[in-house]
């Protein structure tokens, strides 16, 4: 009995001794894995602070810019320098994680307070750690959790058109001109605006006689893939490409409500590209807001 005791007694010391070990190499290898991962990038320095009471832009004109801007991309004020005003935190974490706002899920409140951001980059920097930088901000700033995830549903492939696409190729940017000063190229940068809103203008006014009150919106740039993305706002769904186009283009799309002309709708001015919208159920990325808090941190 005493022996088998004895047995029993050294087998369960045994047992203990194994499992420490085992559990020393686990955290070992736990802690050499944390040291060999790379550091997140981070801004040298950083200001955030909520934007002054009525200054936010009200919630149509966000959405315009939401739709006109790329996703990912974080405003500079300089080489070195990041300069966000008024924005709220559903587009700050949108730009961070490089997704669309529509594609950020979160509390309703997300958009509610807009925020003030200065930063430094730090030297050497490359221009694509800036949105790791941004993440890194919102996570130390106010507490920001997510994951990544995925979302099926009903939308829209933007596919070729059975005759072929019928696009005009983007013109390429203008070289600058040598030994203008600052104020001369803002002088001709506004006067190619302005020539540009006079276009726009003197054409909507020939729809007008033509169709009615109509919509026209364009780009002189643009790949399919930022088409797709602010089709969205039209189609009223996801919307991915499929063209395989690899291209940046001109487009222009124009719209009309008016029943006694047809050829108005959005899949109308899409099929004009040589393009098509294609109803199918879409699969796209989204962005899960996990924690977050409503007021960051003291700068």
């Amino acid at each position: 009995m005493n022996c088998i005791l004895k047995h029993s007694r050294g087998t369960a010391i045994a047992a203990a001794a194994l499992l420490a070990v085992l559990t020393q190499t686990v955290t070992r290898a736990a802690a050499q894995e944390h040291l060999d991962r790379p550091a997140r990038p981070q801004f040298e320095v950083a200001s955030v602070k909520p934007a002054v009471p009525g200054r936010t832009l009200p919630p149509m004109l966000w959405a315009v810019m939401r739709d006109n801007g790329r996703p990912g991309e974080i405003p500079m004020a300089g080489p070195d320098r990041v300069r966000v005003q008024n924005w709220p935190l559903l587009d700050l974490i949108a730009a961070a994680y490089g997704v669309r706002a529509s594609r950020v899920s979160g509390p309703d409140w997300l958009s509610d307070q807009g925020f003030d951001i200065e930063a430094k980059v730090p030297d050497g920097a490359r221009k694509e750690d800036l949105n790791a930088m941004l993440q890194s901000l919102l996570e130390e700033r106010f507490g920001l959790k997510v994951h990544r995830g995925t979302k099926t549903g009903q939308g829209f492939a933007l596919t070729v058109g059975k005759d072929g696409p019928k696009l005009k190729p983007a013109e390429p940017p203008p070289s600058p001109v040598e030994g203008l000063t600052d104020e001369e190229r803002k002088a001709q940068l506004q006067q190619k605006m302005q020539a540009g809103m006079a276009a726009q203008k003197e054409r909507r006014q020939e729809q007008l006689a033509a169709v009615g009150p109509s919509s026209n919106v364009g780009w002189s740039s643009i790949t399919m893939e930022e088409l797709a993305a602010q089709l969205v706002r039209f189609a009223g769904a996801p919307v991915i490409d499929e063209t395989g186009l690899t291209g940046k283009y001109k487009v222009t799309l124009d719209t009309w409500s008016n029943p006694d002309v047809p050829g108005g709708t959005i899949f109308d001015a899409v099929e004009k590209l040589g393009l098509k919208l294609e109803p199918r159920k879409v699969t796209i990325e989204t962005v899960v807001v996990d924690q977050v808090s409503k007021t960051p941190t003291a700068n």
